[in-house]
């Protein structure tokens, strides 16, 4: 079962990755058409699949640290500790970006709040990278 569960887990932050740069490249298409309707229904789409697969992360993350903690063997290393630090950083970036995503609907200077949700897009793409690499390396 802890095997399923650490699949589950590293394929919803390869996922919530892929998402994440969908999101940058769609805010990047969107460039002089943010008001157009059915880019932003495609941005809080990908914005809401993000969601679900950082909550996912987070839920599954806790699940098999306790299943780890419990276990005979080895504990958690400091790959792990740079690895919760890293899906922590990519969570903060995500929502941000999903604050800044919202906004774009609402705000009159669109081009600059869209620049900035493309900045924290990058940021929370980077970060997932990062966790699911140490992820990996982690869980060995």
């Amino acid at each position: 079962m802890r095997e399923l569960l650490k699949i589950a887990h590293l394929v919803m932050i390869a996922m919530a990755s892929g998402l994440t740069l969908a999101q940058y490249v769609t805010l990047r298409a969107s460039v002089g058409r943010e008001e157009e309707a059915g880019l932003d229904m495609a941005r809080r789409t990908l914005a809401d699949l993000a969601t679900f697969a950082v909550v996912f992360v987070w839920v599954s993350g806790v699940l098999l640290l306790w299943s780890r903690l419990g276990a005979d063997g080895p504990g958690v290393t400091a790959w792990f500790h740079a690895k919760v630090g890293f899906v922590l950083l990519f969570s903060v970036a995500h929502f941000v970006q999903r604050a800044k995503g919202a906004r774009l609907r609402t705000s009159d200077d669109r081009t600059a709040v869209r620049r900035a949700a493309e900045r924290w897009a990058s940021v929370a793409w980077l970060m997932s990278l990062l966790a699911i690499t140490l992820a990996v390396v982690s869980f060995g």
